[in-house]
């Protein structure tokens, strides 16, 4: 397989797919919603695991050219992909097609330990270069999250920011589906999508997994708003999941399966990306692996959220205000409903604000 030609940034993207995810979808001529456009997500769990990936690549015969093991760079696409909530297998298919299946020879090269040609454009001498696979894939697996995640915040990432074109995406989650990826997005070409997802189903059918239908973007079943109810005793609801009554499997029942799950905090941190929620978990045995495991806490940062007073992320620190008069600045947070915990006043409800602006909310369960 030849190289990629060279890719480039930030261009436009389909109008339909970034107003299906921002909660309005454009009317038809008739005045109905034009349906959510279906597809591969970019956000999601892998269909093949690590040794998978490896033994499909053994099979092309190929010989990588990179000096890191194809098992290793392929768990990395894996490990970090699960904790993003991006889909890594279907990451490590387009790093097959940037490096030219890891034999490179554009304008990245092995030393780079740049997969997915962060960095190279049509007009540009090199790429980017990254001081070890870890990070070059992580900065990889964070772009693939500016672009398909309309919450995408470097701020909320699950592990810290190494892309350093992360901001460059605008709007985020511009590209939910893969399908938009290429005429600007992520590349220039205009079967920039096609390639990569060949190369992925070629993956899947080496090991005897069937692909999967097209479907829409996660998230854009939602039209919002989806509300944020909290109590000083410490109840809490998000989305119609009652956080006090009800363990994770109440929650998959209303919001749907978290596309990651995540060891860390104690716990275990839930993340449903395209409604741009997380949620850490706790539980007895592995909160990672069981349904049963039950909520310490909630963040959500999307604007489709609304409290019962009519707050959401990305509103006016001014008007949070005015809906919440009695709100104390504590810790960094605004606490907008407070009651008590071990004697002691704890948060129930908190805003978390920057430059202005009301970036999430925060439930605490009591």
């Amino acid at each position: 397989m030849r190289p990629l030609p060279r890719t480039a940034r930030g261009l436009l993207t389909a109008a339909a797919i970034a107003a299906a995810l921002a909660g309005a979808l454009p009317a038809s001529a008739a005045g109905q919603p034009t349906p959510a456009p279906l597809g591969t997500p970019v956000l999601g769990a892998p269909l093949l695991g690590p040794a998978q990936i490896e033994a499909w690549y053994a099979s092309t015969g190929i010989q990588s050219l990179s000096p890191t093991p194809v098992g290793r760079i392929a768990q990395l696409f894996v490990e970090e992909g699960r904790a993003q909530g991006v889909r890594g297998d279907v990451a490590f298919a387009q790093a097959m097609l940037e490096t030219g299946h890891l034999r490179f020879g554009g304008q990245v090269v092995p030393a780079d330990n740049n997969f997915g040609g962060v960095g190279a454009c049509d007009s540009c001498a090199r790429g980017l270069r990254f001081s070890d696979p870890e990070t070059g894939i992580r900065a990889h697996v964070q772009h693939l999250w500016a672009y398909a995640s309309p919450t995408a915040d470097a701020a909320a990432l699950a592990r810290p920011v190494v892309d350093v074109r992360f901001a460059n995406v605008q709007p985020p989650g511009k590209a939910p589906l893969w399908e938009a990826m290429g005429n600007g997005n992520w590349a220039t070409s205009t079967t920039y999508a096609p390639k990569v997802l060949a190369i992925w189903r070629r993956m899947l059918a080496f090991n005897g997994v069937p692909a999967p239908p097209p479907v829409p973007p996660p998230g854009a079943a939602f039209q919002g708003p989806l509300p944020v109810r909290a109590s000083a005793a410490g109840a809490g609801n998000l989305g119609g999941w009652r956080l006090r009554r009800d363990n994770l499997a109440g929650g998959i029942g209303s919001l749907g399966a978290p596309a990651s799950r995540t060891p860390g905090g104690g716990g275990c941190l839930a993340r449903w990306p395209a409604i741009g929620a997380a949620v850490l978990l706790t539980a007895r045995g592995d909160p990672c692996a069981s349904d049963a495991a039950t909520v310490r806490w909630a963040r959500v940062s999307a604007s489709i959220w609304r409290t019962q007073r009519g707050l959401s992320p990305g509103d006016p620190v001014r008007r949070m205000r005015t809906l919440y008069p009695g709100a104390q600045r504590r810790s960094g947070y605004w606490w907008l409903i407070a009651g008590r915990a071990a004697g002691r006043p704890a948060p129930r409800l908190r805003a978390e604000a920057r430059a202005g602006t009301v970036r999430a909310l925060w439930l605490d369960v009591g």
